[in-house]
């Protein structure tokens, strides 16, 4: 089997091409939580659970949201889950967004499920579901029941808010309201549909930190959230972004960064313009650190790998419409 061609990328942005060493392998593999994913996620951000559970700027990021806030950490709480023990994931999906640009990314857990999965102890998590909160009824997902268990119910503004987990007998677990919960329950997953599957399979499945764009209907509905962002320029076709972060193993070096695109070929023919723009952001930080980037283009998808500084990453994070996270060595999370 032959490897496709690496594509060239000017000189401008100091960019060295190299095919990636995983490319040549008959079958690679999408990240676990991609393959439960819902199908109409709009957004995703994964993390090892005790980083994410306990890493000051997550937390200052959650407790925007009230709602969510308040669902997670009692679930946790009556869970007896200890973050900075967990060994499981923690992902936050965007679903559901309305295509109104005045629409806000604010409406809580109408439009947010919360991805629990991985845990050192599925076992124990649910038997401690069970105990601490009532079930009722059940939802059915992909051809299984999932018992429903009620977290919280309350009022804000005159709307009346049902939260619930949902869970199978693995041990992974969703937390979000009913309408959200509904959807994950009516379609694929998101690692059915092909594009996605494409860009998934080329960023490190084992990476501590992942996430997911679905570009177009955040252009069509939220271009007004994306102000400052590299997101509003990507060409018309591209359906699938997806991205991992591997600290190094000592504080102070650089991180491991990959970036993944799917879409049309005519979309990811004319997407090097817009890689070229995000790597010179970069690189105006400061000299690209290490090893130069490497790139590789196919037919229905392109990918990036790259070593960058904190800041540097601090910066293409943002650029991709992402919070600008300080991604520390997982295990040495902050208290909150």
């Amino acid at each position: 089997m032959r490897c496709p061609a690496a594509i060239p990328i000017t000189a401008a942005v100091a960019l060295v091409c190299l095919p990636f060493a995983t490319s040549c392998h008959p079958k690679a593999s999408v990240p676990g939580w991609v393959e439960v994913a819902p199908g109409d996620s709009l957004a995703a951000f994964s993390g090892e659970a005790g980083w994410m559970l306990t890493h000051k700027e997550v937390q200052a990021f959650i407790s925007r949201d009230p709602m969510v806030e308040r669902a997670l950490d009692l679930f946790l709480q009556k869970a007896h889950i200890n973050p900075r023990t967990e060994s499981g994931r923690v992902t936050f999906h965007l679903i559901g967004v309305p295509a109104k640009e005045e629409d806000t990314l604010q409406k809580g857990l109408e439009h947010a499920l919360i991805q629990l999965n991985q845990f050192k102890d599925p076992a124990a998590l649910i038997t401690a579901l069970a105990e601490s909160f009532p079930q009722e009824g059940s939802l059915r997902i992909r051809g299984r029941d999932w018992p429903l268990y009620v977290i919280l119910d309350f009022e804000t503004n005159g709307t009346k808010a049902h939260i619930r987990a949902a869970s199978d007998e693995k041990g992974q677990i969703w937390i979000g309201s009913l309408e959200a919960l509904n959807r994950l329950a009516s379609k694929d997953g998101l690692g059915a549909q092909p594009d996605a599957a494409l860009a998934a399979e080329w960023i490190n499945p084992r990476a501590p930190f992942q996430g997911f764009l679905r570009p177009e209907p955040l252009l069509g509905g939220l271009r007004k959230h994306l102000d400052g962002s590299l997101v509003k320029d990507l060409p018309q076709g591209i359906s699938a972004l997806f991205w991992s972060i591997t600290p190094a193993a000592e504080p102070g070096q650089p991180l491991r960064f990959e970036l993944a695109l799917a879409g049309t070929p005519q979309g990811i023919n004319q997407v090097s313009p817009w890689l070229q723009r995000l790597v010179a952001a970069a690189n105006a930080v400061q000299a690209a650190p290490g090893s130069a980037p490497e790139l590789l283009q196919e037919k229905r998808r392109v990918g990036l790998r790259c070593a960058l500084t904190s800041d540097q990453l601090k910066l293409v994070m943002e650029k991709l419409g992402q919070p600008g996270f300080s991604f520390d060595r997982p295990g040495g999370g902050r208290k909150a």
